[in-house]
């Protein structure tokens, strides 16, 4: 009997142990973010989506964390999970001229502000409905909670070309 609880609770140790990360912010990275201004515009327009910590619900993909704020668009073909499957967006792109940058990259803090402040929040009848101020507090919060360093003050129009996206450790 003791032979068998001992091999339980290994069991439950290793099994504990291979779990996956929590996706979307770090709690770390969620608290700094969660200071900032973007916080509240974030959460009354972004989270329905996105999720709380940018983990990306439903059909909106993840804006914090690992595998979020990748430089070039998340290919659907290479996951069967339905929360990464958009059929409307597919069908889209699918209209485009073969080759066409359908989002653009996502180097820089400047293409991150670029994409949201024209793209978001949905529906497209929606987007760009925040005012500019609005939008480099979400920028900010996005950034921060994906653990990008920012710079003193945070991303601005002055200083968001040279603020490079990394990708979350």
């Amino acid at each position: 009997m003791l032979h068998l609880a001992t091999l339980l609770v290994a069991a439950l140790l290793v099994a504990g142990g291979c779990s996956a990360p929590p996706l979307g912010s770090t709690p770390a990275n969620h608290e700094k973010a969660a200071r900032l201004p973007g916080a509240d515009v974030y959460g009354r327009a972004c989270a329905s989506c996105h999720g709380q910590r940018g983990e990306g619900l439903s059909q909106a993909p993840a804006l914090m964390g690992s595998g979020a704020l990748p430089v070039y668009k998340r290919d659907p073909a290479t996951t069967s999970s339905p929360a990464f499957q958009d059929i409307a967006e597919r069908q889209r792109q699918q209209s485009l001229p073969p080759g066409a940058d359908t989002r653009g990259a996502f180097k820089t803090a400047q293409d991150l502000f670029k994409y949201v402040s024209r793209e978001m929040p949905l529906p497209k009848s929606k987007a760009g409905s925040l005012s500019e101020g609005e939008y480099w507090a979400v920028v900010n919060f996005i950034l921060v909670g994906h653990g990008s360093t920012v710079p003193p003050g945070g991303v601005t129009v002055q200083n968001a070309g040279s603020v490079e996206i990394k990708p979350a450790q």
